[in-house]
């Protein structure tokens, strides 16, 4: 027994090497970074190979960086990673997603959209590249970052709850109807006070085309109360396009000041 104590102390002691831990590893930051697009153009250049993962879902893939200047283009890099980024999608769509993109030990905030469109060069099944955004970056239509992407980066770098917590009454709803369109659920619910399954479920038929708000008033009686009037131009599933004004309520939290939507009147609409 005293032998088999020796034995077990010496390995504690001095530990036997095998050649699987000689080699070198780097090491990894887990902090997920909200990197801007000109720094991330050089750490991710053309041809690049780099993995994404999906924050809703978990389901990670591998793409290769093809081209991009004011944002990135990339390919699933084989018809496994074609498919894997189908199932998160389900059907191809112009739908930013929060996602994480894994580089050389480094963790970088991202936003992709899951919808083919251009060139390919790639035998992967997937029939040309999809658009994946960073902090700043923006769309070949505009200098100025996508408002939905912009949000899905945030949400990738955990820092979301800050950024609504300094918006406005008005910029919560742009928040909600973006949130709408992208079906993220996730986001929804900290901007919408209807947010039970039912409701959501109604949200997710629905997709904002264009909304203008008439007018913003505060509530006479409750200083955390805002009446907003919204003209709204909505494309609801198996119904078609509607244009309609609401008249909704934003309330804010008197514990976290942050602001939120009621969204009845929207959810009347399909009623």
């Amino acid at each position: 027994m005293k032998l088999l104590i020796t034995i077990i102390t010496i390995l504690c002691l001095f530990p036997i090497e095998t050649r699987a831990h000689t080699q070198a590893i780097p090491p990894i930051d887990h902090k997920v970074q909200l990197i801007p697009w000109k720094e991330v153009e050089n750490i991710i250049p053309r041809d690049a190979v780099f993995s994404i993962k999906d924050v809703e879902t978990g389901k990670t893939f591998n793409v290769q960086r093809r081209a991009g200047s004011d944002h990135a283009d990339v390919q699933p890099l084989t018809k496994k990673d074609t498919n894997i980024m189908k199932s998160i999608y389900k059907e191809w769509s112009w739908k930013r997603r929060a996602a994480i993109v894994s580089i050389d030990g480094q963790f970088i905030a991202a936003s992709m959209n899951g919808m083919p469109h251009g060139a390919g060069a790639l035998q992967n099944g997937f029939n040309g590249h999809f658009c994946l955004h960073f902090l700043n970056s923006s769309t070949h239509r505009s200098k100025e970052p996508d408002p939905a992407h912009h949000l899905m980066v945030l949400k990738a770098a955990g820092r979301i709850d800050d950024y609504l917590g300094k918006k406005t009454p008005e910029e919560i709803l742009d928040v909600v109807m973006i949130a709408i369109n992208n079906t993220d659920k996730t986001l929804l619910e900290k901007v919408v006070i209807n947010d039970s399954q039912k409701s959501m479920k109604k949200l997710s038929k629905m997709y904002m085309t264009n909304w203008t708000i008439q007018s913003s008033k505060k509530d006479e009686k409750n200083p955390f109360v805002r009446h907003i009037q919204t003209k709204v131009e909505i494309y609801i599933s198996d119904a078609g396009t509607i244009t309609t004004v609401l008249s909704l309520k934003a309330k804010r939290d008197p514990l976290t000041s942050k602001w939120k939507i009621d969204t009845k009147p929207l959810l009347n609409i399909i009623d």
